[in-house]
């Protein structure tokens, strides 16, 4: 079965093979008329010394010719090797707040909708880098383990809620202990941890949680999201029109981003604190620190891939072009 590895760009290619078609044959129409103008047959067959049957077999050669440069442009590829290679990257774990806080809608629709949209931003961006997912709330635990396996890890991402976490609240020193176990066996990759997070932090652990990673050369960038003015937090299960969430006392909770908290996690680690309430731009300054970043071998793989065999339609076009050049549109007039 014929495959082509460039055939994203088909539709560009096939125009742009189109566009080429079109004006040669605008060419051919605009070379008939004008020698119908000047000459007729015989005089053309007289004068030109030309030979039509060539000169057809000649166009039929060049549009030939175009077509095949075309496909040779998408990369045809048929048959399979298989190969070993090394994997080699960064390890990348991602600590997720999922807390009914993150549910605010300072930011739109929400703030845990505009945090996965970072997450999945931050690993389509990974190149042979391995990523894992920790959740947290009031508890936290480890959702996907390292993986270089996107595409698993984003169907971790994609089942994640407020309701992923039972205990509430928000203990940002429980998820930095959850990953320091993950980071806990040393390995020679480079190691980074991103938390994302509004910042708030009900059991204040986290300060003397994130001092014992010195010991594990793991960097920490922190994701603050969220407003400072304190916002109504909705209800996911209110029955009719918009509910929020009430104290004891009735009154409205209110939430608000603590970036302070996430600029000293960072600050102990070597790391740096990015907000993302207004715009994922900041992301892009994590993902070019972690390009600088050493990647070490951490295993290998068995890959099958499709040959590539464009080489034999490149050979292909070549000899159809020297024919082309090679055949005589002209008749030899001996005196």
């Amino acid at each position: 079965m014929i495959t082509f590895g460039n055939m994203k760009y088909g539709l560009y290619v096939a125009l742009i093979v189109g566009i080429l078609l079109i004006l040669y044959g605008i060419y051919l129409l605009w070379r008939r008329r004008i020698l119908s103008r000047l000459f007729t047959p015989e005089q053309k067959l007289v004068m030109l010394r030309s030979r039509p049957a060539v000169r057809a077999v000649k166009d039929v050669l060049i549009i030939v010719s175009v077509i095949i440069a075309g496909s040779i442009l998408l990369r045809p590829q048929w048959g399979e090797r298989i190969r070993e290679v090394n994997r080699e990257g960064v390890d990348v774990l991602i600590a997720l707040d999922v807390s009914r806080s993150m549910s605010a809608q300072d930011v739109s629709p929400s703030r845990l909708k505009r945090a996965r949209d970072t997450v999945k931003l931050i690993a389509d961006s990974l190149q042979g880098d391995r990523i894992g997912l920790i959740l947290f709330a009031g508890d936290a635990f480890l959702q996907c383990p390292l993986t270089d396996d996107i595409g698993a890890f984003m169907m971790f991402l994609d089942s994640i809620g407020h309701d992923s976490v039972r205990v509430q609240g928000t203990d940002i020193g429980r998820a930095l202990e959850t990953a320091r176990r993950v980071f806990a066996k040393r390995r020679m990759t480079s190691r980074v941890l991103v938390v994302i997070t509004d910042g708030e932090d009900h059991e204040g652990k986290a300060i003397t949680a994130v001092r014992q990673f010195s010991d594990l050369d793991v960097t920490i960038y922190t994701v603050g999201i969220g407003r400072n003015r304190g916002e109504p937090i909705p209800l996911q299960d209110a029955s009719s029109g918009t509910e929020y969430l009430r104290d004891m006392s009735g009154h409205l909770v209110r939430t608000r981003k603590e970036s302070g908290l996430l600029r000293e996690i960072a600050r102990v680690t070597g790391g740096f604190y990015v907000d993302i309430t207004d715009n994922l731009s900041g992301v892009y300054r994590i993902l070019a620190d972690l390009s600088t970043l050493t990647k070490n071998e951490y295993g290998k793989r068995v890959v099958r891939e499709r040959k590539e065999q464009y080489q034999i339609l490149a050979l292909l076009l070549i000899v159809i072009l020297i024919g082309e050049i090679l055949l005589a549109e002209r008749r030899e007039v001996r005196e």
